[in-house]
């Protein structure tokens, strides 16, 4: 039995000790942050203070293991110095934050240091040190400080559902959906009719914490003006995990907290917890690589010359085409390098263990949505904020009607738009409700997975002939039912398994190819053009950016839209 229990558990000791060795590589630079933190060069240190003696123990046990941690005695006027922001924040790769910066009025401090923290892209972890008596409430707080929602839309909350009793909420959240939606109907919480419009898109258990903030609302902290919603997603026990960056809330202990390695372990232990950790993983090992092996450039450039790289400038006469030449040259150096990059996570008796260990855990249709979301697109975003995208080839939009657009434009079109006087090709799509079909179909259908949680087609669907369905027959389940209804739409989807359906490019005029504010003004030129038209802004209107799709799925959907045209179709009488 103890031979068994070793090899059951082989697997998730391997991936804890490879989540392990990742992270702690991974880390390097470290800050905590604390207003009884010792400043070292302010006298001996009173070790009767906690925080002074987690200064120096830290400091030391860091040391010891190669790693870098300055320490920070924090004060208020910290909160509008961008210098000491920067100094704080500017190249960690963990933050060690004390919960209760100055008291227990200090947690509002904490929060906008947090706010700080994970709204850079490159911090990955965060550790909140609390010994306050209200630790297990931080999840409500992080909630609270993070949904966008501001003071005025959690009393319209309040209004709406102050007849229910908090603590009936409380007894009830960790019950599961089906008990959630019935207390949702015996407590009149209509989701079609939600107070606010930006809960509509929430899961029920979002929306019940929700209820159960805006019922205490006096408890947490609301910002006077939420800048933006984050998703504070739980990872696990006192894990989160807030737009990207890993929160895991620690009770302040000396003694457990000043061995790294044990806080290290503490923090590779949740993660492994957490569903998204191979990927979060495998990206911080790959982050790793280039920062302590790899570089850009190498041998073959430093043999050239700077003149030579301008006369190639200059020869060009055109920044932008400079700019984008060397940057593509930058990329294709950086995947080189990673093809020949040994990552623990892909090593083959890793994957195998992990393999076996997954063998008979089926993964939710929510979840292969979302790996094919990672699959085919990528959000683009300016690497800093006054850097505005311009249109680009996979650049998919919506419009006020929900018909989604898709840029087909050539790449080397969309650098320069003069030579086609504005003038973009872009396919039209539509919203495929059936997520269920889409993952079956896959891409036969040109169907693509959007980051906004639906499935968009593109070509004419309504191509498809379908079966009549009977209704649900008088004896029949309703499963037997929606199997039968789900078995006739594949049916007629069918002829598109290996035949895609028609994708046809339009010609949209772009008035200025920048997405400012992720919008794109566009003149719809294929509608003809009067002199005597009253309101020739009829054709023009606005298109809101949700994502980019990856190169290879939008080359493949080009690809047919502008070679169907130029297919010929023949027929003979045929024997039926």
């Amino acid at each position: 039995m103890e031979l068994a229990s070793l090899l059951t558990n082989y697997p998730l000791k391997m991936f804890n000790q490879k989540a392990f060795d990742i992270l702690n590589s991974s880390i390097n630079s470290v800050v905590f942050i604390d207003e009884k933190a010792k400043d070292f060069f302010t006298g001996p240190v009173n070790y009767d203070i906690l925080e002074e003696k987690l200064s120096v123990n830290l400091f030391n046990t860091f040391k010891e293991n190669g790693k870098s941690l300055a320490v920070h005695k924090f004060e208020v006027s910290n909160l509008t110095n961008p210098n000491t922001l920067d100094y704080l924040f500017k190249g960690r790769d963990l933050i060690l934050l004390d919960w209760e910066l100055a008291g227990v009025a200090g947690q509002e401090h904490s929060l906008k240091l947090l706010s700080r923290a994970v709204s850079t892209p490159h911090i990955n972890f965060c550790c909140i040190y609390s010994s306050s008596t209200n630790f297990n409430e931080i999840p409500l707080f992080l909630d609270t400080y993070f949904s966008g929602i501001s003071k005025d839309e959690f009393d319209t909350i309040k209004n709406s559902y102050n007849h229910i009793e908090p603590f009936e909420i409380q007894k009830i959240w960790n019950e599961g959906e089906e008990k959630i939606d019935v207390f949702f109907q015996e407590n009149d919480i209509d989701l079609e009719n939600l107070p606010l419009e930006k809960l509509k898109n929430k899961s029920r258990y979002i929306i019940l914490r929700y209820i159960y903030i805006s019922l205490t609302s006096d408890k947490y902290i609301i910002p006077e003006n939420p800048e933006r919603e984050f998703e504070v997603l739980t990872a696990g026990n006192d894990s989160f995990i807030i737009n990207n960056t890993f929160v895991l809330a620690l009770k302040k202990d000396v003694d457990s907290d000043s061995d790294y390695n044990n806080l290290l372990k503490r923090i590779s232990d949740a993660i492994v917890k957490n569903n998204g950790s191979f990927f979060q993983l495998l990206g911080l090992e790959m982050q790793s690589v280039f920062n302590s092996n790899e570089r850009f450039i190498d041998e073959t450039i430093l043999k050239s010359s700077t003149e030579a790289l301008f006369q190639f400038r200059n020869h060009l006469k055109d920044d932008k085409t400079f700019a984008t030449i060397i940057k593509k040259l930058l990329i294709e150096q950086a995947t080189l390098k990673l093809r020949t990059a040994k990552l623990e996570l892909l090593k083959p008796d890793f994957l195998d263990f992990k393999s076996q260990d997954l063998e008979n855990k089926t993964p939710t249709h929510d979840d292969l949505f979302q790996l094919n979301v990672f699959y085919n697109s990528v959000t683009v975003k300016g690497l800093h904020p006054e850097s505005i995208p311009n249109l680009n080839f996979g650049d998919v939009f919506i419009d006020e009607k929900g018909t989604y657009y898709l840029c087909v434009t050539a790449l080397c079109d969309c650098y320069d738009p003069n030579k086609i006087q504005g003038n973009f090709y872009f396919v039209i799509g539509k919203e495929f409700k059936n997520i269920d079909l889409a993952l079956k179909l896959g891409d036969t259908a040109f169907i693509n997975f959007l980051p906004t949680n639906t499935a968009v087609y593109w070509g004419n669907l309504e191509s498809a002939k379908f079966a009549e369905i009977e209704k649900q027959k008088e004896n029949e389940s309703i499963d037997a039912y929606r199997v039968r209804k789900l078995t006739n739409e594949i049916e007629g989807y069918r002829q598109f398994l290996y035949k895609p359906f028609y994708v046809k490019p339009q010609v949209f005029n772009v008035e200025n190819n920048k997405l400012i504010d992720d919008k794109l003004r566009v003149w719809d030129i294929s509608n003809k053009y009067s002199e005597q038209e009253l309101n020739q802004n009829l054709n023009c209107f606005n298109l809101t950016y949700i994502t980019t799709l990856r190169n290879d799925y939008t080359q493949r959907i080009a690809n047919h839209a502008f070679g169907h045209p130029a297919r010929v179709g023949v027929d003979f009488v045929k024997i039926k």
